[in-house]
């Protein structure tokens, strides 16, 4: 077995050995195997932690190439858990890394956070992952976000003394039932319409994702970079060595830059409001006439994309 200082050697010349520790000792917990999950797992078991636990139900699939570090053409069909706890432990052969292959119940969650101590929610089913914020600060553990969208990013520390998802994206706080049915409404993707502006989502793509046909858009260097700053986070978090950015305040990546930022108030208020307008029968029902509307204004954005500059 490889001697963990000689592992992470490189570490201690900017890390203290009692930092060191702290980083080795520390819980994390990961609840998502999606490229996000799997990207920080990898990070933060180079960067010497070991104790690990990673929850997913997933197999890699042909489109997970783009993006996912273990996915290649010789696990495609794998599960994802079982490839990424062996790949974590040929990292280093004295992780302890616990790999759940399925997603726990809403009491499951509790049992997690309580027995660790920072919490990195990553499923790409955002309702869930709501869950899993919420379980942290109800506990008083700091949760790492991380958001990847096409070539955006956010990326932020959320704990007791912070803002709530909900709060800085402007979601209704439903429980999990009630927020599958709103994110999957054509209204509230209507909202996420800066996953072009900012994103820089082929509007095409956007469309059909607007009506239900498409998944995310993402592209592996936005991915691993917002990984790798969440990554961070977790060092500082674990370290104490340095000041982690906690919301309202985030990393902010968008058209090919990376930034410290603050959350957009202009998209919490747009989706609150979005949400008041149409967030019941006859709202959904106005939003379906006004349906004609969004299809002339995508219309009008693809051919404006498509133009030769």
């Amino acid at each position: 077995m490889s001697d963990y200082k000689e592992l992470f050697k490189r570490n201690y010349g900017v890390l203290t050995e009692a930092e060191q520790e702290k980083v080795r000792n520390s819980r994390i917990l990961i609840v998502g195997d999606s490229g996000a999950g799997e990207t920080i797992a990898a990070v933060l078991a180079r960067s010497g932690f070991e104790n690990i636990t990673i929850a997913g139900a997933d197999t890699y699939a042909s489109q997970d190439a783009n993006r996912q570090p273990f996915c290649s053409t010789d696990t495609i069909g794998k599960n994802k858990i079982s490839v990424i706890r062996d790949s974590l432990r040929a990292i280093n052969p004295g992780i302890s890394i616990t790999g759940l292959e399925h997603l726990p119940d809403e009491a499951g969650i509790e049992t997690l956070v309580q027995s660790a101590d920072i919490i990195i929610p990553a499923v790409d089913d955002l309702s869930y992952s709501i869950l899993v914020f919420r379980a942290a600060k109800k506990h008083g553990k700091p949760a790492v976000l991380c958001m990847p969208s096409g070539a955006m990013a956010w990326v932020s520390v959320m704990d007791e003394s912070t803002p709530s998802i909900e709060d800085v994206f402007g979601i209704p706080k439903l429980g999990y039932k009630g927020l599958r049915t709103v994110m999957h409404t054509r209204a509230y993707r209507c909202a996420q319409y800066n996953f072009i502006t900012s994103g820089d989502w082929r509007v095409g793509w956007y469309w059909d994702y607007f009506l239900g046909n498409r998944q995310l858009a993402l592209i592996c260097p936005v991915s691993w970079l917002a990984a790798s700053l969440a990554a961070l986070e977790t060092v500082k978090l674990a370290s104490g060595r340095w000041e982690p950015v906690k919301a309202p305040r985030c990393w902010y990546i968008s058209k090919g830059s990376v930034r410290l930022s603050r959350f957009s108030l202009f998209i919490k208020y747009h989706r609150e409001l979005g949400w008041k307008l149409f967030g019941n029968g006859r709202g959904q029902h106005f939003h379906r006439q006004a349906f004609w509307f969004w299809r002339k204004v995508f219309k009008f954005l693809k051919i404006r994309q498509d133009r030769p500059s």
